[in-house]
């Protein structure tokens, strides 16, 4: 579990890979958090793949994963049941190729 904090210091939420308290969700912190997070599996651990998935019509973290860099790879069916009714989850990847080379355009983009 990790702390997120805005810019002025305030702890906004938490993230264990997977949440944003509401009322900041959407505003780029997760995305934020989630690029320095990647840099530890890929760059300190040498890590070549991750993956993560995203509950269907979560469109939000599904614009995260694509912003991210990451790929969508497939779906699982039915994996889960809520609100009276059994959902997806949508998979998504991301090679340490892919994450260097949009790391490196980011840069270069300023």
């Amino acid at each position: 579990m990790f702390t997120v904090e805005n810019l002025d210091g305030e702890i906004i939420g938490g993230i264990n890979l997977n949440s944003i308290d509401e009322p900041y969700r959407g505003q780029g912190y997760g995305t934020s958090a989630m690029e320095i997070l990647l840099g530890y599996p890929f760059l300190e651990r040498r890590l070549n793949k991750f993956n993560d998935y995203v509950l269907e019509g979560n469109e939000g973290s599904a614009r995260m994963m694509r912003k991210l860099g990451c790929v969508q790879e497939g779906v699982r069916r039915q994996v889960v049941y809520i609100h009276g009714k059994y959902m997806d989850f949508i998979l998504f990847g991301l090679t340490k190729d892919e994450y260097v080379a949009k790391r490196d355009a980011d840069e270069r983009r300023g």
